[in-house]
């Protein structure tokens, strides 16, 4: 395989909570790159209609950046994207533009508050199905009303979304409780993306390396590889996940 393709990243510099600046945005591509990720879709933060950047402001920056990757010599793609927190209105926004999928397809990564009501983030995930987009779950161990009940897992499979894990959680302790739900759903073959959900160069850094190891490790080169490479392929690409 040729690299990582990350569908998780908060690597544009002063639009969300991720890069403060150019300076981290390079040290975070410097680090992604020793990582074996070849391409990243960068998905800042939208929250509501005054708390977030808009698609032309994401694609300015998105093009700074990739102008500097030339510079640096980093051989990485950058694409666009966004991390949309679910509310009313969302499918609507979508269609209009407003609020972008994930590089241009019809995938999109969406979070929602970690206390969320599951029949709240069921019906978000049948909104989004209905008007043709493919939801993906931003970090989904983070949902209590998943672990309350874990046959919600496979049920919110069943209704389409696709499941994201951080990598970060899979590398911690017995004693983390988002490292036991992310190894649980792995153990289950439930996650379908891994990805870093980078926000900076220290802490939550660009890193894959570790957290792939223990998918092969755990999983087997086949199942591993459909998680690291061919899913994520798939959205760039924008074709069906088997």
């Amino acid at each position: 395989m040729e690299g990582f393709i990350d569908v998780h990243s908060h690597i544009l510099p002063g639009i969300d909570d991720g890069a403060s600046d150019m300076e981290e945005t390079q040290e975070m591509l410097k680090i992604a790159c020793s990582e074996g990720i070849r391409e990243i879709i960068a998905t800042p933060h939208f929250f509501s209609p005054h708390r977030h950047a808009s698609p032309e402001k994401i694609a300015r920056v998105l093009a700074q950046v990739q102008e500097k990757l030339e510079e640096w010599a980093i051989p990485i793609k950058l694409y666009a994207g966004n991390e949309i927190f679910y509310r009313t209105g969302i499918p609507d926004l979508l269609e209009a533009g407003g609020v972008l999928t994930l590089a241009g397809s019809r995938y999109v990564l969406v979070e929602f508050d970690p206390p969320v009501e599951y029949t709240y983030l069921r019906d978000g995930i049948i909104k989004l199905m209905s008007y043709d987009y493919l939801p993906i779950i931003a970090h989904a161990e983070r949902y209590d009303c998943f672990f309350q009940e874990r046959k919600r897992l496979h049920r919110i499979k069943e209704h389409g979304a696709l499941l994201q894990v951080n990598g970060e959680t899979l590398l911690g302790s017995f004693m983390d409780e988002m490292s036991q739900r992310g190894k649980y759903m792995v153990k289950q073959d439930l996650v379908d993306f891994l990805a870093t959900d980078a926000h900076g160069s220290m802490g939550r850094s660009p890193r894959l390396q570790k957290s792939a190891a223990y998918l092969y490790k755990k999983l087997g080169r086949e199942k591993a590889e459909k998680i690291l490479f061919e899913n994520p392929q798939a959205v760039i690409q924008n074709q069906p996940i088997d």
